[in-house]
């Protein structure tokens, strides 16, 4: 059906408004044409109509920082193959995610973009762009470089260029990284402030904005600086400094913290997830294969040791004090005003495809309300890339990727594992039987 109505028994419109009751949202060729309040009667008899009368309806979760071709365990690009990826496709739009930004995963990610299957709207940055033997040589094998996932860039010319060669490829933001220590604590060569700030004019001259990875405490005033626009993972090494997150705030920096990220690779570690009768991820057997590994590597490992071949090259009670660590960082730049948005970094550990609750969730215990926190996964994620006034929101004009959800979101926020109906483009592309 080209044209129908939606009857919402609650509509959350992603604005941080106030949910309303009873409204009804017209759909016309793929975009909201009309949205009815309480009261209006005008949309009651359309001919094709879909009821949603006593659901939860809002915008399509939109995940600001993903990788796509990554599957869960302990190291980057584990198990992945053709028939993986259609899964994680699979999983993340049935999960009620509608728009991802992937941040990080070669020039392939054009090709599965076109892949001939129902999927969300994949924008992406494809490749890090850093200096010469920056982040992440640390850890990263020289044959993903090779595959576009990292390009080192030295002069303002080759930031130029490399920029430039990405915008043609057609990148929704360019990723960079601001990180002077491995994870090993060791100083790690960095881009100076010229550098960075080259970079960050460049890619605003073609209206694109710039996102950074930052893990370390002492690495965010450059990134505030410099003209980074959004700031991904909060830190991981102690508590951030309060000059830098005002700088942060008063630059208008959108924070993307993926907590999500470590507290559930820690928690499933620790709960031996992997091994759980009524576990059961979808991902491979070679990758369950792997988590397990990673399990026993991590129920073996001492203390004060680092845990297996986990790149994050910490004490294993350094790594299980990290989500106490980033939560505070984000309560605090949350309580002085700050803006943030859901991003999930998915999928090391146990952080996979699937819907992104518990980041939702663990932004509503920084210190959002429910209805914020649905705000930070819809409208303010899409803000990350540049998209906020073509999605994000159920406003007139915008795009129509909706979700009725069965259950009040505003009251609680797993019920976003009960979405029954997923919309891209106005077109329905999951239906739960």
């Amino acid at each position: 059906m080209d044209d129908y109505v939606i009857k919402c028994g609650t509509l959350i419109d992603g604005t941080g408004r106030e949910p309303v009751k009873d409204a009804k949202i017209l759909i016309r060729n793929n975009r909201i044409a009309r949205i009815e309040q309480k009261g209006g009667t005008d949309l009651d008899n359309f001919p094709n109509i879909v009821d949603a009368s006593n659901k939860t309806v809002l915008p399509g979760i939109i995940d600001s920082h993903k990788h796509v071709l990554n599957c869960g365990g302990d190291g980057v690009g584990v198990g992945l193959t053709v028939a993986q990826a259609k899964e994680n496709i699979h999983q993340i739009y049935k999960g009620g995610v509608t728009s991802v930004l992937d941040l990080g995963s070669a020039n392939i990610i054009e090709l599965i973009t076109k892949l001939p299957q129902k999927q969300p709207k994949i924008f992406y940055a494809i490749t890090i762009l850093t200096c010469p033997n920056g982040y992440p040589g640390e850890y990263m094998d020289r044959k993903f470089y090779k595959m576009g996932s990292v390009a080192e860039c030295e002069t303002e010319s080759d930031i130029k260029k490399a920029i430039k060669k990405l915008y043609k490829k057609g990148v929704s933001t360019i990723k960079t990284a601001v990180v002077t220590r491995t994870f090993d604590g060791r100083p790690q060569v960095c881009w100076t402030d010229k550098q960075l700030q080259a970079l960050t004019d460049e890619a605003h001259s073609y209206g694109l904005k710039v996102c950074a990875h930052i893990t370390y405490k002492d690495d965010y005033a450059q990134a505030a600086r410099c003209g980074i626009d959004s700031i991904h993972h909060a830190a991981f090494d102690g508590k951030m400094y309060e000059k830098d997150l005002d700088d942060m705030i008063n630059k208008g920096i959108v924070f993307v913290p993926t907590l999500s990220l470590i507290d559930l690779m820690v928690t499933g570690l620790k709960e031996n997830w992997i091994n759980q009768k009524d576990y059961n991820p979808p991902v491979s057997d070679a990758i369950k294969e792997n988590m397990r590994n990673f399990t026993k590597a991590f129920q073996e490992c001492p203390d004060d040791k680092p845990v297996g071949n986990l790149f994050v090259k910490v004490p294993k009670e350094e790594l299980c004090r990290i989500p106490e660590i980033q939560l505070e960082n984000v309560k605090e730049y949350i309580k002085r005003g700050g803006t943030v948005a859901m991003g999930t970094d998915s999928s090391l550990g146990f952080s996979l495809h699937t819907t992104p609750v518990r980041e939702i969730e663990l932004l509503a215990e920084a210190g959002l309300s429910n209805v914020e926190a649905i705000k930070a996964s819809t409208l303010t994620a899409a803000s990350v890339f540049g998209k906020e006034n073509e999605i994000g929101s159920i406003e007139t004009g915008k795009l129509a990727d909706i979700l009725v959800v069965n259950g009040d979101v505003a009251q609680n926020l797993s019920a976003l594992n009960n979405t029954e109906m997923v919309f891209i483009n106005g077109k329905k592309i999951y239906h739960k039987d």
